[in-house]
């Protein structure tokens, strides 16, 4: 479920995780990025401008192959009886899976379910002359794996589906689909898949999830026919807006639906906010719906529409049979429409803009830190992952980030990083990193750089008392010239200011003694936000309420201001640093990550937040 700004009530539960062991296999097709953004798609040139050449079926596949191959007995094993007790279309079923062949389907939580119960549900439908299922002879015949529609072109050739739909060997479209019957007594026959046109940027999660649509062109039948002669087609249509009327048709897989034939549903889409796709509430759209049709203005009688959508994007299509995605249709699809009806040889286009990634990687940063590691006056990102992967993301000065480096591999060792902290505490004018370790070791590490770590500074020993350093932050709270001082926030409350920590921890001022309120501080962010050259703190508490503490020093912790009341929004901050991230390069930059991998900015914070910018969307279950 989304926890954003707009709903971060329901908590994640993803914990125990590693970021290590994300990847899944290629089959699964749902693929969690590594930190930093999507990998690349299986076209993907290692420059990064992306290159496909779209494959053709073979010269001697042709429509009547396709009829000849497709016999009922094949058909027959592509959709195998299900058994007696299977649920109706639109129904719950455990295990009932995903859009594609492939794509596995995540446990509802509680909430979900009782929800689910107001969800429309697809109904069984005759199906569309224009709408048909995709059989891939390489599929094993399991089963029909999608869905496609007769778009119009020029040459009458043309179906659209989800891009990751395709390509296969010898794949053929079978027009309003009739359980049952072999390809050479289909209503509207079986057509040859000559090429496959997908745009190479396409990933599964990410920025390239929203280009989830692919287009094929057909052979023409044994009497030189194209398939828009016989079906007609519906008509490519520009998205207008993300709340649209539509009609979706597609193919559940027989396993799905008993009776294996189309399901049909009218819903108004709404957005899935951080992606620039449609999302819908219908149940029964289960694997093989993927490519399915979203038409407006749909005629039962021309059986017809305006297609403005294809279900596909994020995860593959959806986060459940409950809830489908479909990618906004703008330039991008036309521009791969004119490829497809050109019939070029390759798909190229330029790469994406780089893009931190998405809420199903970011749930899984456990500390992250601010500084200029790299050099160039602006502020980058440093993040610990939960298994042990350290990476640093360059800040490009404008509240955004434009690359990405790895400096430590998944390991062991990382993995127990409790608390971290950036700040000048070597004092060469480039930005360290504190650690704070799981058994009370504190090391330092100076001068961090996009080349990795350098040397390591032992300030603590393990097991000493700062195993009970619950929280960390660094600023200018001496009154110096560097952000070398650190405040810490106790297991029992005590809050101690440490300055020039860089030297070891001698010149110790304590701030509050040990109570019972200062338990409740859930994340401190150490930054100068009332514009005094002096460092200021801002508390998390544990009840969602914020509260910045002005000019703390060895005097106290200054003037309190509340930013926030009591919030359940606020609760969910899990993690947060502040840094110089946007023009000026003061460190009043707050930088969020949320409990459902959601990633702000608050810019340019002072005694009110800042404007919040989001850096990541939140994962879409």
């Amino acid at each position: 479920m989304r926890i954003s700004r707009w709903s971060r009530s329901v908590a994640a539960g993803t914990g125990g995780v590693v970021i290590a062991a994300l990847a899944t296999t290629a089959s699964a097709q749902e693929s969690i990025a590594g930190p930093g953004g999507p990998r690349p798609g299986p076209d993907a040139t290692p420059g990064g401008v992306s290159a496909s050449a779209p494959p053709r079926s073979g010269a001697s596949w042709t429509a009547e192959d396709a009829e000849d191959f497709w016999t009922a007995g094949r058909m027959e094993s592509a959709t195998p009886p299900p058994a007696a007790e299977a649920p109706a279309p639109g129904s719950a079923q455990p295990g009932a899976t995903a859009k594609t062949k492939t794509r596995t389907q995540t446990t509802a939580t509680a909430p979900r379910a009782r929800a689910a119960a107001a969800t429309p549900s697809a109904t069984s439908y005759k199906g569309a002359k224009t709408i048909g299922v995709l059989y891939y002879v390489d599929s094993g015949m399991t089963a029909h794996s999608c869905t496609a529609s007769v778009v119009h072109s020029p040459k009458g050739n043309l179906i659209l589906t989800a891009g990751h739909c395709g390509p296969g060997k010898k794949h053929a479209f079978v027009p309003q689909y009739r359980t049952g019957k072999p390809a050479a007594q289909q209503p509207y026959g079986i057509w040859a898949v000559d090429r496959f046109f997908k745009d190479p940027r396409h990933t599964d999660t990410g920025p390239g999830s929203n280009l989830d649509f692919g287009f094929a062109t057909l052979k023409p039948d044994k009497n030189g026919r194209p398939v828009e002669r016989l079906t007609g087609a519906n008509t490519l249509t520009r998205t207008p807006n993300y709340r649209v009327p539509v009609t979706v048709i597609g193919y559940p897989k027989a396993k799905y639906d008993p009776r294996d034939r189309a399901i049909k549903c009218r819903t108004t889409t709404s957005r899935l906010p951080g992606y620039k796709q449609l999302r819908m509430k219908c149940a029964g759209f289960h694997g093989g719906t993927s490519g399915s049709p979203w038409l407006m203005n749909f005629d039962e009688r021309t059986q017809r529409g305006q297609v403005v959508g294809n279900l596909g994007g994020a995860g593959g299509g959806g986060s459940s049979s409950d809830v489908s995605y479909a990618p906004f249709y703008d330039d991008q699809v036309f521009k791969l429409y004119d490829d497809a009806v050109a019939d070029v040889a390759k798909v190229e286009r330029s790469p994406l803009p780089y893009a931190l990634g998405t809420g199903e990687t970011w749930q899984h940063a456990k500390q992250l830190a601010s500084g200029d590691y790299t050099g160039d006056g602006k502020a980058d990102l440093l993040a610990v992952w939960a298994g042990g992967e350290v990476t640093l993301h360059t800040g490009d000065g404008d509240g955004g980030f434009s690359a990405q480096r790895r400096l430590k591999a998944p390991n062991g060792t990382w993995k127990h990083a409790a608390a971290i902290t950036g700040g000048d505490f070597a004092g060469t004018g480039r930005s360290d990193l504190i650690v704070r370790w799981s058994d009370g070791e504190v090391t330092l590490y100076p001068d961090v750089s996009a080349a990795g770590f350098g040397r390591e500074v032992r300030l603590a020993k393990a097991k000493s008392t700062w195993k009970h350093a619950t929280q960390i932050t660094a600023g200018r709270f001496s009154g110096n010239k560097r952000a070398d001082d650190l405040v810490v926030r106790w297991s029992d409350g005590e809050l101690t200011l440490y300055r020039e920590a860089g030297d070891g921890f001698k010149k110790e001022t304590r701030l509050q003694k040990p109570n019972a309120t200062w338990k409740r501080a859930a994340l401190l962010v150490g930054g100068d936000f009332a514009g005094s050259d002096r460092g200021d703190v801002l508390v998390r508490w544990s009840d969602g309420k914020l509260t910045l503490h002005q000019d703390v020093g060895t005097g106290g912790l200054g003037r309190k201001t509340q930013l926030r009341g009591a919030s359940a929004l606020w609760k969910h901050a899990k993690v947060a640093t502040a840094g110089g991230h946007t023009a000026g390069g003061r460190p009043d930059d707050i930088v969020v990550r949320w409990s459902g991998g959601e990633v702000s900015l608050y810019a340019d914070t002072t005694t009110r937040l800042g404007t919040e910018r989001n850096l990541v969307p939140p994962r879409t279950t």
